[in-house]
């Protein structure tokens, strides 16, 4: 289940960035905040179900976002059960406060691992790529976009460049995504994602399509929020679905601090 969620987690943070590529956001923004956010402090547990409540499980993550008052990430830290520091992210940006590197570093403050952010003329992300603690390139990913701006497809490369996934993304007429579509190196496509949001354009329901076993698996998650009063959710409750009744799998809350 904790493998699982990583990966929901993974194409979560890319679909959250998969809207906002064309025209100049903030960070905070491009994080799916509302208002002047300084820090959010995230956990999320494995959710189950005693005497018909919902009850907190398991800590599967802890993350805490730091933003400075023109909404950019200072740095963003994954911490333990016990709030030690297992590691951190800290972020460079350039002059129009599009980030241009990331530096992954242990509780140390050695580095061990970095992302770099290139961008055309226009100022539009066009590749990124991961180095490891001997600076050996491990991976890149390139970018393209629709007629409107929007990220269309992703290439994830290895270090030789050689493609290994691809993602395509469409909108529906809100302008979320409304379906991911994954194909492997030999371009055979393994899996397909689909979403419905609510009001806040955040993702209420997601189909997962999953080909990548011999007989293909279909996988339905749900989500209900809670949140503040600048729009933000404050709690995630994701809940899949067997048979004709929704198990609740995962809960997230959040603690957000913003500037006066």
């Amino acid at each position: 289940m904790k493998t699982r969620y990583i990966a929901i987690l993974v194409l979560a943070v890319a679909l959250g960035s998969a809207v906002s590529a064309q025209k100049y956001s903030t960070d905070a923004q491009i994080d799916g905040y509302r208002g002047q956010v300084k820090m959010v402090e995230q956990t999320t547990y494995e959710a189950s179900v005693s005497q018909d409540a919902m009850v907190h499980g398991d800590v599967l993550e802890r993350l805490r976002t730091e933003y400075n008052s023109k909404g950019l990430r200072r740095n963003m830290s994954y911490l333990s059960t016990e709030d030690s520091l297992i590691f951190r992210t800290r972020y460079k940006h350039d002059g129009f406060g599009l980030t241009t590197l990331e530096q992954i570093v242990d509780p140390a403050e050695k580095i061990i691992g970095r992302t770099y952010y290139l961008y055309d003329a226009k100022n539009i992300l066009t590749e990124s790529y991961v180095e490891d603690e001997e600076r050996q390139t491990e991976n890149r990913i390139l970018v393209k976009y629709d007629a409107k701006g929007r990220v269309s497809a992703r290439s994830y490369n290895d270090a030789f460049n050689n493609v290994y996934k691809r993602e395509y993304y469409t909108y529906g007429a809100d302008g979320n995504v409304s379906t991911t579509v994954v194909y492997d190196a030999e371009g055979t496509k393994v899996q397909e994602w689909r979403y419905e949001y609510d009001e806040h354009a955040q993702p209420v329901s997601q189909t997962l399509y999953d080909y990548t076993e011999q007989e293909p698996e279909v996988f339905f998650s749900l989500y209900k929020y809670r949140y503040d009063d600048q729009g933000n959710w404050i709690q995630k409750v994701e809940y899949e679905l067997e048979g004709a009744s929704a198990r609740p799998t995962y809960i997230t809350e959040r603690r957000i601090e913003y500037f006066k």
